[in-house]
């Protein structure tokens, strides 16, 4: 057992440097058991986290992972409800032991690869309607990676009230297209359609 807990707390900092991420607390590596253990290194990868919350993390997988067990002997393959009791223990376990500040962070963490290539996309078809250069878009790139990015944090943040989600997914798009026409002039929308208002100056910064 020594062995194998020397062994993953190689593997996991080996992983977090290459990933300029957070490793394992020893202490979590050798009292749990491994599948626990990478349910712990999937969040901390996002969000740094002490010791103390990755221990409170590992206990509650090991709740989920039992819940889970005891639905799948039931079911066999679990349904909608089983699917969704999973899925707001999950969200309680997270909610009362990262701090709000944190979970954002965690949010944004899960969501950067896919704001990422949402932003590509928006770059490479609104930059040739105005027939933008490099600068027009580095400033296309960066709104639009804000908005996706933040739009997806607000919609796992808020997604038990959609009258919040609704004003906080507005006021994401209409701060973030005013930086853009502020910062380059470029008039955009949800529909990836641009225009030019003016021609941006030399050496504007892009944030």
């Amino acid at each position: 057992m020594k062995k194998v807990s020397i062994l993953l707390t190689i593997f996991f900092a080996a992983v977090a440097v290459t990933a300029n991420a957070q490793t394992i607390n020893p202490k979590v590596i050798d009292n749990f058991n491994p599948s626990t253990v990478r349910g712990v290194y999937e969040i901390i990868r996002h969000v740094p986290l002490n010791e103390a919350k990755q221990v409170e993390l590992a206990r509650a997988i090991e709740q989920e992972d039992s819940l889970f067990a005891d639905l799948l002997r039931k079911e066999q393959v679990l349904g909608t409800i089983s699917q969704k009791k999973l899925s707001d223990l999950h969200k309680k376990n997270m909610l009362s032991i990262l701090s709000e500040e944190e979970m954002d962070q965690y949010y944004r963490g899960i969501s950067d690869t896919e704001a990422e290539a949402l932003a590509v996309t928006a770059r490479e078809t609104i930059n040739p309607q105005i027939n933008g250069g490099y600068q027009d878009g580095k400033f296309i790139y960066a709104s639009f990676y804000k908005i996706y990015l933040e739009s997806k944090v607000a919609e796992l943040k808020y997604s038990d009230d959609p009258a919040r989600l609704k004003a906080a997914l507005k006021k994401i798009r209409e701060d973030e297209f005013k930086v853009l026409l502020d910062k380059s002039g470029i008039v955009a929308t949800d529909e990836l359609k641009g225009s030019r208002a003016w021609t941006f100056k030399p050496n504007t910064p892009v944030r």
